[in-house]
């Protein structure tokens, strides 16, 4: 998920401070394990009893039965389903992405075996980002301090088997907040933690049923102290509230202001907005749109150069549409818009609009309506292009220049890729004498020297090759916590061979 251009949504984990989990046996532990008591925003049992830390309590993650039987060492995750890993970046509560440690095999995407906290990204609901801040929590520190180690959900040495995506890995995460290769005595279930305090319902625990008793006795104890999603009490990071028109450039100088200074508050952040613009592109469960925005004198007159061009700035965003069906009717380029969804920062996309509804009819003002079709939108809010040469993009990532951010865009003469590299998450296409690099996601085209059917889905097969390139221009942060800038492309017809005589 990407950024436009450098909207610099930084790839990385959300931080929420965190304290030590109280245990009827040691609540100052060496090796204490973060409550969501402590800084993480979470509504607290009543005054009631019983209280989370009373001699009723039972660390069910620290001193319970779920133990790590598979020794990590020596093995890899794609081979044996267990190794250690290193963080790449939280996606949400129950699903993150990980590095082997190993560097055997691509990025493993997990998603957290017998768990299913709220959603916080396509959809959210309540306490879906305190769950998520907590996972996030819980894996920074080990990865800065400690360890991690993903293992499938399985009771042997063997191959994992992928979920029903085909992309994803059903997943048990162990960690160790403060000790680097910690051994197997030393390593907690972050997947039963997450159930332990409360941020997680129980979920299908067939696979392992060694851990079912426990996880269960979990759940139940949460419920009994009232934790977060069980207590009862709205939620302290979901809004509640209603829906507000802003205008994509109200969200562009918000987020180039957090460009310029980190530290700055994006007053948008958290906030249900109603926004329009015309569609520049859909790829990858993301949508893409953008508009023209004139300039007025004080005479409330609008500007015009000397060419008689208005004069103005163009904006736009991305939306993360989850993992609904979206219909063409939403994603055909130059297509006008209306939709509703929670502006909101994301670790690991940046600043989006999410948890939108695109439904086949809008059956209220909350859900997306089609302004204007291709055909009608001609005028007014008519798809821009912005045009560059090699050289004139490269500048405009020199500059840091934030005209085209979330638009489409084409680049005019031939670009080389010199190299290509295939991630689970799809193919990164590197051009020589380019500041700006490419993705995609879809199996390129047919290449026109072999079978008709053979698509250039790999890396070897895209690099070497002249093409001309179109697409939305966005950010990645790679795992170097660089900026780069990229075009995303669309589909197939974004990338166009040059043929060599």
């Amino acid at each position: 998920m990407k950024k436009q251009l450098f909207l610099s949504l930084v790839a990385a984990l959300t931080l929420v401070g965190c304290g030590t989990t109280s245990s009827s046996s040691s609540s100052s532990s060496e090796n204490s394990l973060p409550s969501s008591e402590s800084s993480l925003p979470s509504s607290e049992s009543s005054s009631a009893e019983p209280v989370k830390g009373d001699a009723n309590w039972v660390d069910y993650a620290k001193d319970g039965d779920v133990k790590l039987a598979l020794d990590y060492n020596g093995h890899t995750f794609y081979e044996d389903g267990v190794e250690q890993v290193e963080l790449l970046h939280t996606i949400d509560g129950d699903t993150a992405h990980f590095t082997p440690k190993s560097g055997k095999g691509d990025t493993i995407k997990s998603r957290f075996y017998g768990i299913d906290t709220p959603e916080s990204t396509g959809k959210v609901q309540e306490y879906g980002k305190e769950a998520s801040n907590y996972t996030a929590e819980i894996l920074t520190k080990a990865a800065s301090n400690g360890t991690i180690v993903v293992s499938s959900a399985q009771e042997g040495y063997g191959l994992p088997q992928p979920d029903s995506t085909g992309s994803r890995y059903v997943s048990l995460v162990w960690v160790n907040l403060e000790k680097k290769d910690a051994p197997l005595s030393e390593l907690y279930c972050l997947n039963l933690m997450i159930v332990q305090e409360g941020f997680s319902w129980v979920k299908n625990l067939g696979s392992m049923p060694t851990y079912e008793d426990t996880f269960y006795k979990a759940e139940s104890q949460a419920k009994t102290y009232k934790l977060n999603l069980h207590s009862g009490k709205p939620a302290g990071l979901f809004n509640y509230g209603d829906y507000e028109d802003v205008s994509l450039l109200d969200l562009k100088k918000e987020i180039v202001a957090n460009l310029s200074d980190p530290d700055h508050k994006n007053k948008y952040d958290n906030v249900k907005v109603r926004v329009q613009g015309t569609v520049s592109g859909f790829a990858n469960h993301i949508l893409y749109i953008s508009d023209f925005f004139p300039e007025y004198d004080e005479n409330g007159d609008q500007i015009f150069d000397e060419n008689g061009n208005p004069v103005g700035e163009y904006a736009g965003v991305n939306i993360f549409c989850g993992m609904q069906t979206v219909l063409s009717k939403f994603t055909k380029v130059g297509t006008y818009i209306q939709l509703c969804g929670l502006a909101l920062y994301s670790d690991s996309y940046g600043f989006q609009i999410t948890d939108v509804s695109l439904p086949t009819i809008a059956y209220d003002e909350n859900d997306g309506k089609v302004l204007l079709t291709p055909s009608a939108n001609t005028e007014e809010h008519a798809l821009h292009v912005f045009e560059y040469t090699t050289a004139e993009l490269n500048k405009v990532v020199q500059d840091k220049n934030y005209e085209s951010l979330y638009c489409a865009v084409k680049v005019t003469d031939p670009v080389h890729v010199g190299r290509a590299f295939k991630a689970s998450s799809g193919m990164y296409a590197y051009f020589d004498g380019g500041d700006f690099d490419s993705f995609y996601v879809f199996n390129y085209q047919p290449h026109p020297e072999t079978d008709p059917n053979a698509y250039w889905d790999t890396a070897d097969k895209i690099q070497g090759h002249d093409y001309y390139v179109s697409g939305v221009l966005g950010t990645h942060v790679n795992s170097s916590g660089v900026l780069k800038i990229q075009i995303l492309l669309r589909n197939s017809a974004d990338l166009v061979l040059i043929e060599e005589e």
